[in-house]
């Protein structure tokens, strides 16, 4: 008999294909806990995205469950200590869209840097010789960029902005990590926010994360400091961030995460010209997202007893 798959939320065709193929598939007709809760009773697996949540109430309704798939690098919303006492293995996609992530954050440190934006509706309004006149912006060469997390995405942007671009680097990380084959300088965290021009965050969310720029942060960072998240959202106190922007505190902020998230339509950030949000895209680039899905891939193989 094929295993019995429920599918939280929809996936890229091809995977979805390849599920249909091995699985029984489930597809309820809607992703709420109530809702999963109800179809989960006889299923052997459970496949959700990251905005799922995988809580120890909705494993409790799950008895037949063996596995649950991520489709994405977190695992911040899965109750890991709830799956591990049942014995449910947990898979997931961390290597997915580093790239992708990395590519994306650097492609925000340019866009606080230089006024693509601002340039291109001046252009499109007429104002051609009035958006030429004067300097426009600063370069990313020759700046110092400090990196919050050096793993898998942290230590990809750093090659990027360190051999690409000859910045200078700094990075701080719980992990022994390196040697790297670029040039950068472990230092702690507060001579990580005192000497950057742009912070960027690539950590994990835990208990120790959350928050982990707030007030106190905010006024430790260089005068004039550029903050980019393409992290978590709640690694950011956007209270905080809204005022310190406010003040002149920060030369501008880039966030693709925001908690709360989607960050209501009034929230002050969106009035701030020095401050670009995305939609919580950075990964979804078409490869990047094919390769999250292809966590049913794994799913499949830990159902039949792989590794």
């Amino acid at each position: 008999m094929k295993p019995r798959v429920l599918l939280a939320e929809p996936l890229e065709p091809g995977a979805e294909a390849r599920l249909d193929e091995s699985a029984d598939v489930v597809r309820p007709a809607a992703s709420d806990e109530a809702a999963l809760c109800a179809r989960l009773g006889d299923c052997d697996a459970l496949v959700v995205r990251t905005r799922t949540r995988v809580t120890r109430e909705l494993l409790a309704a799950a008895p037949k469950l063996r596995v649950v798939g991520v489709a994405g690098v977190g695992l911040d919303n899965v109750d890991l200590p709830a799956a591990e006492a049942r014995g449910i293995r947990v898979v997931h996609t961390p290597e997915a869209s580093s790239d992708a992530v990395a590519e994306f954050t650097v492609g925000l440190m340019l866009s606080l840097l230089r006024p693509f934006g601002r340039l291109a509706e001046a252009y499109r309004a007429g104002r051609f010789h009035e958006a030429r006149a004067g300097g426009h912006g600063v370069e990313l060469r020759g700046l110092c960029v400090g990196i919050v997390g050096m793993g898998r995405i942290g230590s990809r942007v750093a090659r990027i902005c360190a051999a690409g671009f000859q910045a200078r680097v700094l990075y701080n990380d719980v992990a022994d990590v390196g040697p790297f084959d670029f040039a950068a300088e472990r230092v702690e965290k507060d001579e990580l926010y005192a000497r950057s021009d742009v912070v960027t965050l690539h950590v994990p969310l835990t208990d120790l994360t959350r928050r982990l720029v707030g007030a106190g942060v905010l006024a430790r960072l260089k005068p004039g400091a550029w903050l980019v998240n393409t992290a978590r959202g709640e690694l950011v106190d956007l209270p905080a961030l809204a005022e310190a922007l406010r003040g002149g505190r920060l030369g501008g902020a880039a966030l693709d995460v925001t908690d709360p998230e989607p960050a209501p339509a009034d929230h002050a950030l969106f009035g701030m010209p020095n401050v670009i949000l995305t939609p919580h895209a950075a990964a979804r680039t078409q490869g990047g997202l094919r390769r999250m899905c292809a966590v049913v891939d794994r799913v499949l193989e830990a159902l039949r007893g792989g590794e």
